[in-house]
């Protein structure tokens, strides 16, 4: 990993730490789906994939409408990522993360369902999905940002993650 991912990375980390409010949010897609994208972006370095080369192109699937598409496009792009939202679960085939929106119709159970045995990292934004099976969930902490990490779930997977990213996280199980 090069000094300037540490740097970005970290930056993120004290920012959230220093009591960054996020309940403030100013609109839908505002600091707090943008803080949630940098994330995203930012597990891409931290968490791997069986049979993923860094020469593919990285796919994130949004299941439904999410305010959180616009901010992953707004990311300068140092790697080549598709972006895309889907109306619903069937449309997905293939993907390395799976972003679900709080407010999806799709209950969690039918999304770990489908990707049951997968390498797709599925990443929620709803309280109990963590417990519930989401290999990783967005949580407000405080009025902080922070991300809960279920290891069995990820295990089960096939999925790798960084020691340095669970140093982060809270575990859930």
């Amino acid at each position: 990993m090069t000094l300037t991912n540490n740097i970005f990375f970290w930056g993120v980390i004290i920012t959230m730490m220093v009591g960054n409010p996020i309940a403030a949010q100013e609109s839908a897609g505002g600091k707090e789906y943008a803080l949630k994208a940098a994330f995203l972006y930012r597990f891409i370095d931290y968490v791997n994939w069986k049979d993923y080369s860094k020469n593919q192109t990285f796919k994130i699937a949004i299941l439904e409408e999410s305010p959180i598409t616009a901010s992953l496009q707004g990311i300068p792009k140092t790697k080549k990522i598709d972006i895309k939202e889907y109306k619903n679960l069937d449309e997905i085939s293939f993907c390395n993360i799976l972003f679900v929106p709080y407010d999806s119709t799709v209950p969690i159970e039918t999304i770990l369902s489908k990707f049951s045995g997968k390498p797709v990292l599925i990443v929620t934004e709803r309280n109990g999905n963590g417990k519930k099976g989401a290999h990783m969930n967005f949580v407000i902490v405080d009025n902080k940002l922070k991300f809960e990490v279920n290891l069995k779930a990820i295990n089960k997977a096939g999925i790798g993650i960084s020691s340095f990213l669970l140093q982060h996280a809270i575990i859930v199980q």
